[in-house]
């Protein structure tokens, strides 16, 4: 638990901030909605979806 000063007046706006901020980080945590394999089906490839995921996989982490 963390305590902070706040100007008279100003607590509306700090607890909209921190809303703010909190939603923002809890975006970053949360997975990409959509997947290969999602995507596999729409697009037109003659590669399998595992490829694929192997050179997103060695595109990202070298």
């Amino acid at each position: 638990m963390m305590k902070v000063s706040v100007p008279d007046g100003l607590e509306e706006l700090f607890e909209r901030g921190l809303k703010t901020l909190s939603t923002s980080l809890s975006r970053l945590k949360r997975k990409p909605s959509v997947t290969v394999d999602y995507v596999f089906g729409i697009m037109p490839s003659e590669k399998s979806a595992k490829e694929m995921r192997l050179e997103l996989y060695e595109e990202l982490f070298g």
